[in-house]
Order: structure tokens, then C-alpha cells, then sequence
């Protein structure tokens, strides 16, 4: 159980516990001060407790590290609303990349950006496997193009069949780094979604592009022999991007049709 408890020599008896908590946390009258209660093992991490008890009296384990700054208190003065629909605005889907490998470092940071995505209940149970030997890319793509062209859909099959005979990689675009998202958790579709959206705007911020590739997700998705032949994933396929150095450089933002709402015009 990751909530140990409370520090009653830096509590200040703010009751704020029970506010990010009423589930766990009560005030027993007996004591005279709040209490943490989990008989049944039921806290699901979420860690709101700690996050939000100023005084640091949340007593906990197993939990990792837990970011301090600042700007926590206040996540709106880290960045203007125009810097940031300027950001998100300029997120283009790269379909061309440098040879070039990403360091591990930077891969890193795009992953542990990845694990602050929000999920259902707070259950965080996605995996991701990376795939960064051009042969073994290159193999996928293949496999993942023959099973287009097998299924006859007439939005690729000819030019898939074109692009195998010169060689061309449709689905990855040479790319130097496959991600896919996976679990053995049959909720986590909305969760991958999320998750990888954080992972691709944090790639952005490093100088990296990327791309969702549905069609590998199709295929991996709908063939367990292929999954596992050929990525040894077990579970269910959320989600491939690829991420790289791109090549390709955009000038303006592409115009987008606004989304039809109901409602907005009632208020002021």
C-alpha cells in the first residue's frame, strides 16, 4: 500500500487530505485529528494527497519521484496561451527523417513525459517497445504492406504494390524509431491515445517529428502471429508512431474547419 499514513509532526491539520481524498482520509473524533484508512487495499496511486498537502505530512512509499517546482501551484505562468496554441498549432505529422538515431536520452525524456499522461482511475498498466534496427523496421514494414496488399483495400493496394517493387517504405518512411504502445489492459485504448499525444509534443520540444501510423497499428492490432513474430508483444496494440530528426520544414500552419459546437453562442 503506497499511502503509508500521515506525519503528524508536519501536519497542520488543514483537512486537506480529505479533500483531495474523502475515500481514505477521515477525522476521527476520538483522536481529535485525520486519519488514513485503506482495510481493503483499494487506493488506486494516484498520489492527489501528496501532491497537494503543502505541509509534506503524507507518509508514502514505492511511489518514484515526485516533481517540486514552483510553477506546479500555478501551471498557467509556465507558458502563454498564445506560445502554446502556437505549438500545438505547428504539430505536423513528419513523414521524412534524417539517418540519424535519437539518443537515448532524448528518447528517454520523451517517455517519462509519456507516464504524466492522464488515464482512467489512474491505472497504469501501458508498455512500449521501441524499435530502432533499420533491418528489423524495415522487415516490419513489409510484412505490414503484404498484409495491406492481401486484403485488397482499393485505397492502397496498387500503390502498395508500387511501392514494394521500387523499394519504397509506405508505411514507416524510413523512419529511424518505431514506438508502439501495448498492455495486457483491454481499457487502455483511450489511455495509449493520450499517452503518445504527450509523447509526440514532447518530442516537438526536442527538435524531433513524428507520426501516428494507423495502418501498422491496423495490421499489428488485427494479427497476434504477426505482433508476435515480429515485435514479440504480447497483448493488445494501442498505438505506433514513428519519431526521428525530420527533413521536412513547414512554413505556415495548414488552415483547419472550426468544431461545431452547441452551446457556446449562450454564453457571454
Amino acid at each position: 500500500m503506497p499511502i503509508l499514513g500521515i506525519d503528524y509532526e508536519k501536519c497542520n491539520d488543514c483537512q486537506i487530505c480529505y479533500n483531495a481524498c474523502y475515500r481514505y482520509f477521515r477525522r476521527d473524533k476520538e483522536l481529535n485529528k485525520m486519519v488514513f484508512e485503506d482495510p481493503n487495499n483499494l487506493c488506486d496511486s494516484c498520489g492527489r494527497c501528496i501532491a497537494r498537502c503543502k505541509s509534506d505530512a503524507i507518509l508514502y512509499e514505492n511511489f518514484g519521484e515526485f516533481l517540486t517546482f514552483e510553477e506546479a501551484q500555478n501551471p498557467s505562468t509556465l507558458i502563454s496561451y498564445d506560445n502554446m496554441h502556437k505549438f500545438m498549432s505547428a504539430k505536423r505529422s513528419i513523414r521524412g527523417f534524417k539517418k540519424k538515431k535519437v539518443p537515448k536520452a532524448d528518447l528517454k525524456k520523451v517517455l517519462d513525459t509519456m507516464k504524466y499522461a492522464p488515464t482512467g482511475a489512474n491505472i497504469r498498466t501501458l508498455e512500449c517497445t521501441i524499435i530502432s534496427d533499420n533491418e528489423k523496421i524495415k522487415e516490419l514494414s513489409g510484412v505490414v504492406m503484404d498484409a495491406i496488399i492481401a486484403s485488397r483495400l482499393p485505397r492502397y493496394y496498387e500503390n502498395f504494390i508500387k511501392a514494394k517493387k521500387y523499394g519504397i517504405d509506405t508505411i514507416f518512411h524510413n523512419a529511424p524509431h518505431v514506438m508502439i504502445i501495448h498492455s495486457e489492459n483491454p481499457g487502455d485504448a483511450m489511455n495509449s491515445t493520450i499517452a503518445l499525444t504527450y509523447g509526440m509534443l514532447c518530442a516537438q520540444t526536442l527538435g524531433l517529428g513524428s507520426c501516428w501510423i494507423g495502418l501498422a497499428h491496423g495490421v499489428l492490432s488485427s494479427s497476434k502471429e504477426i505482433q508476435e513474430k515480429y515485435t514479440g508483444i504480447q497483448g493488445i496494440v494501442w498505438g505506433v508512431i514513428i519519431i526521428g530528426y525530420p527533413t521536412q520544414i513547414y512554413y505556415r500552419v495548414p488552415p483547419r474547419p472550426d468544431i461545431k459546437t452547441k452551446g457556446l453562442e449562450e454564453l457571454e
